[in-house]
């Protein structure tokens, strides 16, 4: 569809059936005006001062998640951890809309779902834990519920059994009217009574009162200190707590006595409001169940839900796919009842994937972060399969449970799914009172060789959500490799890995590495060609980063993360696509070993300036002096995976570009708060015959600033990390060691880092927006 008509249709329509379709359960929209009385520093205008709209995005947690788990205690937990998947899932929905608008003209920030906070404030902003917006207003903001006195917005559908991501754009959407239905928090005081850290009583700076549009929001003022004991920083609930907990408190108690580990929500677990609201106590003991819309009817299942769990896993990648009826589970003995206690049947779920090189072990060792991506894709992969399935049962009337203390090896056995060679097995196992029948279906993504075997390639990337695709082969990225080799022959990596938890001191294990150059030869012998899939991002969390008037930086780095998870996701299903078709095929985010990482709270991701020169050699752009790619659609505003395959492929022609692109402008290098950049050092690589001006990066001055988040000047210090070093004329193991040992603790498994250099770099390409 053109986004030309669809500007002419009613996009308030179109952007909530696209949300939909991604996944969400419930769709609102606040119009701008209803945040008046919010921080600034916390408000959409802050962050996007031409803001008219904020779309907000919910998933309904699984049920059976959370009227289970946590029931021996609430640090004991297994099937809630599917919160952590319905995390990554906001956040894809959140980049994909935000980046849907801004392609059609409406400047727009996504925000994360989770993990990125200002722990003690900020400047004139007193809120502590604070996200760059907050998802339970919003929600309220766009009509989806109201706050319960625990804080929580509950919804008329799901209670607080919700979580929210919000999407800030300049469109003007018709906002959702405000939930003005039969009161949803009758202070029952549940939440009062089972909070394992007396949150709701201790501590208690009166009531809270959030405004919107003249309807009072009254709820607990509690201290997010007390709260954070269990939930946020993992200290032991059986642990005498004192009267008065601070950072410092938690700080002390996680030195002194360590984590035991993240805490179910309790005031999540007990709320539902009156009329969801099923008591049965043989079922969960703490909680009540929820009424839902549809419950079961005892006929046989409908037919389309195989169909539709079909379609959820080849969007997922999943291999196959197995119903385990409740028959068979009686005939080899097995009593699901213990986990799920209307339980009759088990839907078995497995993905596969290989990593055919020479020598896997070999490739073990010498690509760790590669086989740590394989394995994170693949599991997530996984997850938004069960979970989907989940939800989907659900919404048929059937109570489902995923990530259960069940083993899978019973499960697996009656299916026949093993172990094969250097295959991987990844499997997840639902359980459900649906009725199914025994079913297998084997070879889900099993695809024919197509005559044109690049344009299939091409059509995967782009329906995977690739934004750009070019090959080059395998000889063209073996010279580049060639090349680096000899420029940066010299180059030594100081790398540290913190041997302490998180919330302690940074305790740096430092090791000093030659750097390694790598060829395809070193994923596949014999490889032929190299694919490169790009994906652009938004543009405005670039431009407003650090912006007043809230300063933010959140949104950049969500953006970078997401971007760089996507890119996986595109490198994996290509690769699945490939050996599918009986190819061998590998997917990197740093082919040749010239890009280095960024950190974030969601761990480290690929640098602006990994798979760059492979991009150049597929013809997807010329090289910007600050090692990322322009390209004449989104300038330097895009990432890369690189898939090494066996495949023979025809190349792509390099660009030959505007050599002087960057000749006058030095803004890059000028803004690198580690001086990471030297124009003195710029050399001429020859890429397809094609003469490329090329800026090593000073990889040790570049990690203290991006991946260590050692100096505020990088955009750390918008996140309220007191951190700030000045990186040294020269670093070593020993000087990088004690800026590591002045680390904020808190901050230090969170770091939030701007890449000065492509924040201050002009080139936006074509969809750049005026002011």
């Amino acid at each position: 569809m053109e986004w030309g008509y669809i500007m002419e249709t009613k996009l308030t329509t179109y952007v909530k059936k696209y949300a939909y379709q991604l996944g969400a359960d419930l769709v609102g929209v606040a119009n701008i005006e209803r945040y008046e009385n919010a921080p600034i520093k916390m408000s959409p205008k802050g962050i996007l001062p031409t803001a008219k709209s904020v779309i907000v995005c919910a998933i309904h947690h699984p049920d059976a998640a959370i009227e289970l788990d946590g029931e021996i205690h609430s640090q004991v937990m297994g099937p809630y951890g599917v919160q952590m998947t319905m995390n990554y899932k906001l956040d894809l929905m959140s980049f994909k809309i935000g980046r849907m608008l801004e392609d059609m003209g409406y400047k727009s920030v996504p925000i994360a779902s989770s993990n990125i906070w200002r722990y003690r404030g900020y400047k004139d902003l007193d809120a502590v834990f604070a996200p760059d917006i907050s998802h339970i207003y919003s929600a309220v903001a766009a009509g989806l519920g109201e706050l319960g006195w625990n804080g929580i917005c509950i919804t008329p559908e799901y209670g607080p059994r919700n979580r929210f991501v919000s999407i800030i754009t300049e469109a003007e959407l018709e906002p959702n009217p405000l939930y003005d239905g039969e009161k949803l928090c009758d202070m029952c005081g549940r939440c009062i009574e089972h909070c394992p850290t007396d949150a709701y009583r201790k501590e208690v700076d009166g009531v809270k009162d959030v405004v919107i549009e003249g309807k009072h929001h009254r709820f607990a003022n509690k201290n997010l200190w007390r709260c954070a004991w269990g939930e946020h920083f993992g200290v032991d609930l059986d642990l005498p707590q004192p009267d008065v907990v601070d950072e410092k408190v938690l700080l002390d108690y996680v030195d002194k006595y360590g984590r035991r580990g993240g805490e179910m929500g309790v005031c999540l677990k007990v709320c539902l409001p009156k009329h969801l609201r099923k008591p049965e106590p043989d079922y969960c003991k703490i909680a009540d169940r929820r009424h839902r819309q549809t419950v079961a009817t005892g006929l046989p299942l409908d037919r389309s839900v195989y169909d539709r769990i079909l379609g959820i896993c080849q969007d997922w990648d999943i291999d196959s796919v197995h119903f385990v009826s409740e028959q068979k589970l009686a005939d080899k003995n097995i009593d699901i009842t213990k986990d799920l206690p209307d339980g009759k049947s088990v839907i078995l779920i497995t993905e596969r994937y290989s990593i055919p090189a020479a020598s896997p072990e070999e490739y073990r060792e010498k690509f760790p972060e590669d086989c740590r991506s394989y394995r994170q894709i693949s599991d997530l992969s996984k997850g938004f399969a069960e979970l989907d399935i989940c939800r989907l049962l659900e919404k048929v009337g059937y109570s489902a449970l995923t990530m259960t203390y069940m083993k899978h090896d019973a499960i697996r056995k009656i299916c026949e799914v093993k172990n094969e060679g250097d295959t991987m097995i990844n499997t997840a196992m639902i359980l459900t009172e649906a009725p199914v029948t025994d079913k297998a279906f084997t070879n889900l993504n099993q695809s024919k060789n197509p005559e044109d075997l690049k344009q299939e390639i091409y059509r995967i990337a782009m329906e995977k959500g690739a934004d750009l695709m070019g090959v080059a082969s395998a000889e063209s990225i073996d010279s580049i490799a060639y090349q680096l080799r000899d420029i940066r022959k010299d180059e030594k990596i100081i790398s540290a890995v913190d041997k302490n938890d998180i919330f302690k001191a940074y305790k740096p294990y430092i090791e000093v590495k030659k750097r390694m150059i790598h060829d395809t030869s070193d994923y596949i012998h014999g490889a032929k060609s190299v694919i490169i899939a790009g994906l652009h991002y938004p543009v405005t969390p670039v431009e407003r980063l650090g912006k007043p008037p809230a300063e933010a930086i959140g949104p950049y780095v969500f953006v970078q993360y997401e971007t760089n998870w996507l890119l996986g996701q595109i490198g994996y299903s290509i690769c699945q696509a490939l050996e599918n078709m009986g190819h061998k095929a590998i997917f990197t985010y740093n082919l040749t070993g010239a890009g280095s990482v960024v950190g974030s709270p969601r761990g480290f991701f690929a640098d602006a300036t990994c798979n760059t020169l492979e991009a150049v050699a597929a013809g997807l752009g010329t090289l910007a002096l600050n090692g990322s790619v322009n390209t004449d659609e989104y300038g330097i505003h895009q990432r890369f995976i690189a898939i090494i395959t066996d495949a023979e492929l025809e190349p792509d022609q390099v660009s030959v570009g505007n050599p002087d692109t960057c000749s006058e402008c030095r803004k890059c290098i000028d803004a690198c708060p580690t001086r990471a950049l030297n124009a003195k050092e710029i050399v001429e690589l020859d890429i397809g015959g094609v003469k490329v001006p090329y800026l090593p990066v000073d990889v040790n001055r570049c990690d203290w600033a991006s991946k260590y988040a050692l100096t505020d000047e990088d955009g750390n210090k918008f996140g309220g990390n007191v951190t700030d070093i000045p990186c040294p004329y020269e670093v070593t193991s020993e000087n990088l060691d004690a800026a590591l040992r002045q680390q904020d603790y808190v901050y230090k498994f969170r770091p939030v880092t701007g890449e000065s250099c492509i924040i201050n770099c002009p080139l936006n390409g074509a969809f750049v927006m005026a002011e």
